[in-house]
Formats: C-alpha cells, structure tokens, sequence
C-alpha cells in the first residue's frame, strides 16, 4: 500500500453546540468521513498562514481570529497538532494535523447556520453540515479521530 506523509491545517468552527465539518466519501471505498475544513500545509507555509489560504479558496471565509488549539494528555499529541493515520483513496495518510479554532462570526453565511459547500482547486464540490458536539453515535467517523477532544478549547 502507498504511503503519503503530509502536514495538514484544519480549523474548528464552532456554533451553539456544534461545529463545521466537510462530509467527505472515499471514492474506492465509499467511507464516509467528517473532516474539519482546511488541507495541506505548503512548502515554505506557517500552518496558520495554511489554514487561512484554505478557509479562502475552499469556503471564501475570511478568518479574522484564528487561535492555535492547546495541549492534551495522549503521547501522539502535542501542542496544538495531532498525528494520526488515516486511508484515502487506497493510501495510508500519516498525516500531522494542526488544529486551530475560529468563530462562527467571521461569515454571515456561518452566523445565519448556512453550510456553504467546500469547494476544492478542481471543482468539486462537497457538502458540510453542522455536527454536534454530543449525541454523535450515528454519525460517520471524525477525521482526524481525536477531534471531540480539541473542541473543549474551540
């Protein structure tokens, strides 16, 4: 199996008692995941400058107060970055994730609770939805898994 290692800045928008995740599916398996907005940190690029750029070109979300999420207990984490592995499209993802928390009043598509599409350099478009931070049981997997445990600083 392939293997990618990849640096990735995702942002944690919260609203009310849930946050903003893109809803995406794996073409080759059909697993659907929930994945924060945001993507691959550049060559030369700050995850925070990252994050930024990707809110712009995916969503059109100007962030204005953008914080770095704190540190947890679990040895594979650290301040503000979570490391996990993750299957796409066939290929093992080893993939260190900066988390980062912005508000829902950046956007008044996010005040009002609209979900606009995530819409990526090739066109796609894909769906977000607002999860909720509790009662999750029938909803698909967080990517990365550890999430929940990032949103009590978001």
């Amino acid at each position: 199996m392939e293997v990618e290692i990849r640096e990735a800045a995702l942002c944690l928008i919260r609203r009310q008692n849930a946050f903003l995740v893109a809803e995406i599916r794996d073409p080759e398996t059909g697993t659907v995941l929930h994945r924060p907005p945001g993507g691959g940190v550049e060559r030369g690029e700050s995850p925070i400058d990252a994050v930024r750029r990707e809110l712009y070109e995916e969503l059109g979300v100007t962030l204005t107060a953008v914080r770095e999420l704190g540190v947890t207990l679990t040895a594979v984490r650290e301040l503000g970055t979570l490391d996990h592995i993750w299957f796409w499209k066939g290929r093992e993802i080893r993939e260190r994730a900066w988390l980062f928390a912005a508000s829902s009043t950046d956007d008044v598509r996010l005040i009002r609770g609209e979900t606009p599409d995530v819409v990526e350099a090739n066109g796609q478009r894909i769906k977000t939805i607002w999860r909720p931070i509790e009662d999750t049981k029938d909803l698909p997997p967080l990517c990365p898994p550890l999430l929940i445990d990032f949103l009590r600083w978001a």
